[in-house]
């Protein structure tokens, strides 16, 4: 499977380490965009001098704090340091698919050069036992309207998948496409007999890929166009949330670091509509005229009129990041989660019981975006995972996820852990939850970096569907010299595995990066 790398983003450094002071530390003199590897380099090292790091912790008069930001940092660094213009620390302005595009146009010979001719086999990993284990991220899912068996999974890094057959078999869609990172998935309501699909290109959580725009399909997925909301890479774009009007499927919006984009002929043309930055955005179950959106520094915004205009109906400076969940078993019912700005943990859990006027805190209690299955712990990464899902059967009950997944039956007050990292009490269910999101019949998908899961009507049982998908963002990896069927591999957020002829073993948990067999 093809593989093309980021370029890297101001905007990716920027929420990356959501509320970091080293940012701070940046040469004041450049402009937007202007800053090189060593700038950044330099203004976090300045900055985390002072502190005695050791694996991303530092003492503060006796207690053990998590350095927020400091690993992610790292890995990136670690990531770009051997792609960038070494004497000067410039950003590569190219993906090596473009520059193997122009290549192609002046080496003739090459062009019938394929996968195929050059024999390339698929080596995984593409199974794995589920819960803490992993095979790599997913950031969204699709259903189709009527065929229970047929849904579709968008990852960080490996394209667009289907199954057809509830899991038991996967399919990718997007091999030849030269961004394969997906953020959302658009199916509309007459997919039976238009097989249109749209996807948002780029990764908006991890940024792993910057977005080349909306791509659409009108065959499945057997090939794919280009809209009129198209972006180069280098210009550093990303889209956080599509939306389809539930009455009409040729008008779609597109949530974008960029401002709110708006088509009305499915795609061709798009107009910019608000320069406000959202994170998320729903339609009010019964008027689509009614948007919610919100964005990554605490506030909620409401427009009556199809988005022509938004007005900011809820502002709180302690919060950052804010996802938004409806439900059309109580139209007029509005949640909200928020990430704390201080340190990404839980701020609050909000509802508005007026189609969005006004907000009401039902929640702050306990950390329900950390690491302790009992919610113990401060901190977590709401810049990175946040979700929250209401139930279209019963609005009452709600979903959030963040590291872990949490459920509350009376509308937000009372919660509780249904799934955690490693298995504490509940259900391993792999970390970091990045879309939690009902199917009409009241069933729940999860995505989260492990991959994607399922869970029937309001049960306690999850089911991993990922076996069958090829997705793992390697960092590094180790043939070995002596059994030309062994590979071991470093793993983005699913560890170290040694992949063999007939299987694949999980040698190590957590974040695999270098990696070595021994040679002799």
């Amino acid at each position: 499977m093809k593989k093309i790398y980021l370029l890297f983003s101001l905007l990716f450094v920027c929420q990356l380490v959501n509320s970091q002071n080293w940012l701070k530390n940046l040469p004041n003199n450049r402009s937007i965009g202007g800053h090189t590897f060593y700038d950044y380099q330099n203004a976090f090292n300045s900055y985390w001098n002072n502190y005695d790091i050791k694996k991303g912790y530092y003492d503060d008069k006796g207690q053990k704090m998590k350095a927020y930001g400091w690993k992610q940092f790292k890995r990136w660094e670690y990531f770009m340091e051997g792609r960038i213009e070494p004497s000067t620390g410039k950003f590569p302005e190219k993906t090596a698919h473009q520059i193997y595009n122009e290549y192609l146009k002046t080496n003739k010979s090459s062009r019938s050069i394929t996968p195929d001719s050059a024999n390339w086999k698929s080596k995984g990993p593409n199974n794995s036992i589920g819960g803490y284990s992993g095979i790599g991220r997913i950031n969204c899912v699709a259903y189709h309207p009527t065929d229970m068996n047929t849904y579709w999974a968008g990852s960080a890094g490996g394209g667009l998948w289907v199954t057809t057959d509830n899991a038991t078999t996967w399919k990718c869609l997007t091999d030849n496409n030269g961004v394969l990172a997906i953020s959302d998935i658009i199916i509309p309501s007459d997919y039976s007999t238009s097989k249109t699909i749209y996807i948002a290109t780029g990764d908006k959580d991890g940024h792993d890929m910057n977005s080349v725009g909306v791509l659409k399909t009108t065959n499945g997925g057997l090939s794919w166009n280009t809209t009129g909301l198209g972006f180069s890479l280098s210009k550093y774009y990303k889209i956080n949330k599509l939306l389809i009007n539930p009455t009409n499927n040729q008008e779609l919006l597109a949530a974008t670091n960029g401002g709110l984009f708006k088509t009305s002929d499915g795609g061709t043309n798009w107009a910019s509509i608000s320069t406000n930055l959202f994170n998320d955005m729903e339609y009010h179950p019964t008027n689509p005229a009614i948007i919610y959106a919100s964005n990554n520094t605490g506030s909620i915004f409401l427009s009556t009129n199809s988005g022509s205009t938004f007005t900011s109906v809820f502002a709180n400076t302690a919060a950052a990041r804010i996802e938004l969940a409806v439900s059309p078993n109580q139209p007029t019912v509005v949640y909200a989660i928020a990430s704390k700005a201080s340190d990404n943990g839980l701020q609050g859990i909000y509802k508005s019981t007026e189609s969005g006027v006004n907000y009401k805190m039902v929640y702050s209690a306990k950390n329900l975006l950390g690491y302790e299955s009992a919610a113990s712990d401060i901190g977590g990464q709401g810049w990175y995972d946040l979700s929250i899902a209401a139930s279209p059967i019963n609005a009452n009950t709600l979903v959030i996820g963040g590291v872990n997944s949490w459920r509350s039956l009376d509308g937000g007050s009372t919660w509780t852990i249904i799934n955690h990292w490693w298995g504490d009490k509940v259900q391993a269910v792999h970390a970091d939850k990045h879309m939690l999101k009902y199917r009409p019949n009241g069933d729940l998908f999860e995505c989260n970096d492990g991959g994607i899961y399922f869970l029937p009507n309001n049960g306690t049982s999850w089911s991993d569907k990922t076996n069958g998908i090829t997705i793992s963002q390697m960092y590094k990896l180790s043939p070995s010299q002596t059994n030309s069927d062994e590979v071991l591999a470093g793993l983005q957020d699913n560890g170290t595995k040694l992949i063999t002829t007939n299987d694949t073993y999980d040698v190590l948990g957590g974040d695999g990066m270098d990696c070595s067999i021994d040679y002799k």
